[in-house]
């Protein structure tokens, strides 16, 4: 079968589509082949796109040696590097990358490959000279790939004749959105000039048992029916709870605390705690005492928010001060609603420090280097002291969100230093155990996983519901326990 699909990969195909279900090698398979196509080529080279820079770093660890041959982007940073000469005729803010997704006068990212599509239809010649630089392309994880960015890479084909190699699975199709649909992947499949799939399950060589047990289970949620516990093999592993949880929080704390630790017990290395919501995800985290810490993943969405606060009250001390209190609240523990309010009582024009008590001062004493320096630097200068000596009671729990801002006082421009640490933070080693949502850690997988808790709240009908608990269940390679919760069940799952 492997034979096979590298004949169709290395064929003269314009576009060869191979569905790879998780774990089945498509990494490997993806990365082996553009390095031995790269080999191939006359002139140019060859462009491996995918979708974060968690999945870009482990791409260019396998293609390690022979980079020069090979780029590896996100879509969105491809699309970025496109546009970026070409932001007049566009109607672009210059330069692009340091406007993205300001409040004001900005572009989106989720904008970027419909202006390069706008590029590539209004100039030709442009999407020429990127396909003789770029002859072939492959394209990683392509069921996520939205509609503009699927036809941008298409115009190279269509305008160009690059040849695509597209690897994806439809039951890895997680992110939806309400403002641009995803590429339809069996519109896709049937379209494809040629087409293959993967399906030795790699992952689990150490586990053969497992591992054909997860393919029957993708087989029974893609079809539309619940996965089947009974019968499962002994790498499997069942609790059935009555009251787990809420849509977002866990109700029995105790039961939750008790399966979490005793996991993290029984798995000190390579273990993921895996859950839909991200407040979930937290409430998960601090049952366990956080011995495993939160994966932040690369978008660090708290520090965006702070960032759009940095560039909206620039100079106005007190309103810095006050976004980066909300900042510190939500990346850390012990900073609570009343001292965060009593703090906020003091801000003003300066700080008043009147009757402050020493718990307060603490606090103040490092928020003073906003009050000097009302801008980015300020704030970066501020989480420093907090990272440094934390005030007493506060712990950090998002730590790459506070390594991220203490770098931004090396920089003019935190948004464009923001999308750099991006792309160095894909060569970040994963900690051996987290607590992650489904999402950040697609691409990823541990040695055991505790999907906690499986209920409708989580996994909710339909496709997307299954499509997630196939996700969770595909990033372990030698264990899975799973939390049900009784009085909430999913219908993607039948426990008798």
């Amino acid at each position: 079968m492997t034979r096979h699909v590298d004949d169709k990969l290395h064929s003269g195909a314009p576009v060869v589509v191979i569905e790879a279900p998780g774990g089945c090698g498509k990494t490997t398979k993806a990365a082996k082949f553009a390095l031995e196509a790269a080999g191939r080529l006359k002139s140019g080279k060859v462009l491996l796109l995918s979708h974060t820079h968690a999945a870009c770093g482990e791409f260019q660890r396998k293609c390690a040696g022979h980079r020069g041959r090979v780029d590896v982007e996100t879509c969105d940073s491809f699309c970025l590097k496109a546009i970026a000469t070409y932001t007049r005729p566009l109607n672009l803010p210059a330069p692009v990358e340091a406007h993205l997704d300001r409040p004001s006068g900005g572009i989106r990212f989720a904008d970027l490959s419909k202006k390069a599509c706008e590029l590539f239809k209004r100039a030709p010649t442009v999407a020429r000279a990127v396909a003789a630089y770029y002859p072939l392309i492959v394209l990683d994880e392509h069921q996520d790939a939205r509609i503009s960015q699927h036809e941008a890479v298409f115009l190279l084909r269509e305008i160009g004749g690059s040849r695509l190699r597209i690897f994806g699975d439809p039951m890895q199709a997680i992110h939806e959105t309400s403002t641009e649909p995803c590429v339809n992947w069996d519109r896709l499949w049937a379209a494809a000039d040629d087409k293959a799939c993967l399906e030795e399950p790699y992952r689990w060589s150490d586990a053969r048992e497992l591992g054909e047990w997860i393919m029957a289970c993708r087989s029974a949620l893609k079809a539309g029916n619940p996965i089947s516990l009974k019968g499962a093999p002994r790498m499997v592993s069942v609790s059935s709870h009555a009251g787990l949880a809420g849509p977002k929080r866990l109700r029995d704390v105790r039961a939750a605390s008790s399966v979490v630790h005793r996991f993290l017990d029984d798995a000190p290395n390579s273990a993921a705690i895996l859950a839909y919501r991200n407040e979930m995800v937290k409430t998960v985290a601090q049952v366990g005492s956080w011995r495993a810490p939160i994966n932040e993943g690369a978008r660090l969405d708290e520090l965006d928010t702070l960032i759009q606060a940095m560039e909206a009250h620039a100079g106005n001390a007190e309103r810095l001060a006050r976004a980066f209190l909300d900042f510190l609240s939500v990346i850390g523990a012990g900073l609570t609603q009343s001292l965060c309010s009593g703090l906020r009582g003091r801000l003003g024009a300066t700080i008043n420090r009147q009757r402050a008590g020493s718990k307060q001062n603490a606090w103040l004493n490092c928020l003073q280097a906003i009050y000097a320096c009302p801008d980015h630097r300020g704030v970066a200068t501020a989480m420093r002291a907090i990272r440094d000596m934390p005030p007493p009671g506060y712990t950090i729990r998002l730590h790459d969100h506070v390594w991220a801002l203490c770098s931004f006082s090396r920089t003019d421009d935190p948004r464009g230093f923001r999308s750099m640490l991006g792309r160095i933070r894909r060569q970040r080693k994963c900690p051996p155990q987290m607590v992650s949502t489904i999402h950040k850690a697609k691409g990823l997988d541990f040695d055991h996983v505790l999907l906690c808790p499986v209920d409708r709240h989580q996994y909710p009908d339909g496709d997307l519901g299954a499509r997630l608990l196939y996700v969770g269940l595909s990033r372990a390679r030698l264990s899975i326990r799973l939390a049900v919760t009784a009085d909430a069940p999913t219908s993607h799952v039948a426990v008798d």
